[in-house]
């Protein structure tokens, strides 16, 4: 196959990721194509969202989400735009996004961050399995059968069992749910820019934070638009119990999206929204920070400050009611950390 058209400009060294997306896939997934801005276009499984910029050379994709709905946008491309994925950019490694790239083996060059390649790398083979695994290991054999699993373990046993033997050892445990997850073949450190057609595609590492260490923000200078994945959703409250801390990190990255020459903002979840839906992302979480931090100084418990804490300005949010105590539970337990470290 020939691929052409490859123009990379790097600052870095160019070289060669629950059991409620399981209930998800038992129904017919709702799925659409919505023009953003010009060439530019949101493709939908769910509530999981792609991009897409069509060029006269090709399709410039951004993050695959899983192999039938890659299947499914293949022919949708074809039939609307006649043209090829020539190139699918990963926002980051996670296999809710990142899966199914391979449906595009056969014409796209795939481009990401440095350090998935890291994150996608099988551990040791004798890596015991983590906790929460090694509590379902029934028969204490050092790994996971599939009749012993629960939760993401079991919802997503085939993407867990890369060597697909029907056993996730502890190497396969360790490296998570990313069998489907085809690395890329170019990489970059600080910035790259992909051109194609006459058009410009820029990738901007976000930086280590609270959702990993290869985050990339992806963004189409000729539609003034970026496209950002899980740790900035407009419109919609953060995930659940907010990961595992870095919150300060988290919030100097939404800052440097925020210092962006941009109009629009694409998430791989929420709504399609302006820089200023960027900013209030920012907002919420440092007025919940103030929150949470104030209730703790007075010696409240997790439960009063769940009841009290109401984030009343965000009620439109989506998710508001279910994720709200929770997001109050993960930036507790944040600051608890926090104020325990040495």
């Amino acid at each position: 196959m020939q691929k052409k058209s490859l123009f990379l400009l790097g600052t870095g060294a160019l070289a060669l990721l629950g059991a409620g997306m399981a209930a998800q896939a038992q129904e017919a997934p709702t799925r659409e194509i919505v023009n953003v801005s010009g060439n530019l276009y949101r493709a939908s499984n769910n509530t999981h969202h792609a991009v897409f910029l069509v060029t006269d050379a090709g399709i410039i994709l951004a993050d695959p989400i899983n192999a039938d709905f890659s299947r499914w946008l293949r022919g949708q491309l074809e039939q609307r735009f006649g043209q090829p994925v020539k190139y699918v950019v990963y926002s980051h490694h996670h296999w809710d996004h990142a899966s199914g790239g391979a449906v595009f083996d056969d014409t796209a060059i795939f481009v990401g961050h440095e350090n998935m390649l890291r994150n996608l790398a099988m551990p040791p083979a004798d890596t015991a399995l983590p906790e929460a695994a090694k509590a379902m290991d029934a028969n204490d054999n050092g790994a996971l059968e599939q009749g012993e699993t629960s939760g993401n373990y079991q919802a997503n046993f085939a993407l867990f069992d890369a060597d697909a033997n029907g056993v996730i050892s502890g190497a396969e445990a360790s490296r998570g749910p990313v069998s489907a997850v085809r690395a890329p073949d170019v990489v970059y450190s600080d910035h790259m820019s992909i051109n194609l057609g006459g058009e410009q595609v820029e990738l901007l590492y976000a930086g280590v934070m609270t959702h990993g260490d290869d985050m990339s923000i992806i963004r189409f200078p000729s539609e003034r638009t970026i496209f950002v994945v899980d740790w900035i959703s407009i419109g919609r409250l953060p995930f659940r119990t907010l990961g595992t801390g870095m919150l300060n990190a988290w919030l100097n990255s939404i800052r440097m999206a925020e210092a962006l020459d941009y109009d629009t903002v694409v998430g791989g979840h929420g709504q399609i929204g302006g820089k200023d839906g960027v900013t209030a992302v920012r907002l919420y979480l440092e007025e919940l920070r103030d929150q949470v931090a104030a209730g703790m100084a007075a010696g409240r418990s997790l439960a009063e400050l769940q009841e009290s804490i109401r984030m009343e300005r965000y009620r439109d949010w989506m998710n508001y009611e279910e994720w709200r105590p929770l997001n109050i539970e993960g930036m507790y337990t944040i600051l608890g950390n926090e104020a325990a470290a040495p």
